[in-house]
């Protein structure tokens, strides 16, 4: 694994420096608003990672992979925590209807479909595959039940969401607080088409340190 470059782990020293004689400091960082928390839960070991954590780190991957037009694996994107939000509340809306056509779709799911969001997004249309990846980070963790009931809303609300659009017409688990970073990392990594060697319970202490350096810088580095 590449080091995390001085500089930028100077800066991260720097913000954690500003929040200890000022607890009550509020940065921006891309959309998320943060606090000391932030970065304390991200680099605590064994700390959950939330949406937000989740959310920028996907982000920073979506950017780099715009940013460097040598790469040839660019036929990808991802959603994030707010369109699955979002799935549930339009599932909810609407699975009182007995039929399923003519479902009332949110704009917000429609915005993620066109590539408008989130940040950095692609437009569907312009993926390799009509494929969807659903990342777990151990699958024994979860019955198939609990699984089957999880993915319910998001199998039957994106065939209507893409139908409102006439999309098809044109065309290795430690502790379960890591279970956010080793998400992360197999979206980066499998993405890319690079191994999970490194993804190990043992690394993910630096992981997370690594993403708060990200974070912090705006950027994320080469995997």
């Amino acid at each position: 694994m590449k080091a995390i470059p001085h500089d930028d782990m100077v800066k991260l020293l720097k913000l954690c420096s500003e929040w200890r004689h000022n607890p009550n400091l509020v940065m921006q960082f891309g959309n998320v608003e943060a606090e000391i928390e932030f970065f304390a839960s991200l680099i605590k070991a064994d700390g959950w990672l939330k949406g937000d954590h989740i959310d920028l780190g996907l982000y920073l991957i979506r950017k780099r992979q715009q940013q460097l037009e040598e790469v040839e694996i660019s036929d990808w994107t991802t959603t994030d925590v707010f369109f699955m939000n979002h799935i549930h509340t339009c599932f909810a809306d609407n699975k009182r209807k007995k039929e399923q056509v003519g479902w009332k779709i949110r704009t917000s799911l429609v915005n993620v479909v066109n590539g408008k969001v989130p940040a950095c997004g692609l437009d569907w249309q312009n993926t390799y595959k009509c494929e969807i990846k659903v990342y777990d980070s151990m699958v024994s963790l979860i019955p198939d039940q609990s699984l089957k009931e999880e993915l319910g809303p998001l199998s039957i609300t994106i065939p209507n969401l893409l139908h409102t659009l006439d999309f098809y017409e044109e065309g290795v688990y430690a502790n379960e607080g890591d279970c956010g970073m080793f998400v992360l990392k197999y979206i980066e990594l499998l993405s890319a088409e690079i191994s999970l060697a490194t993804c190990t319970s043992q690394n993910m202490p630096f992981f997370r340190l690594k993403l708060a350096a990200e974070i912090a810088r705006g950027d994320a580095y080469m995997p």
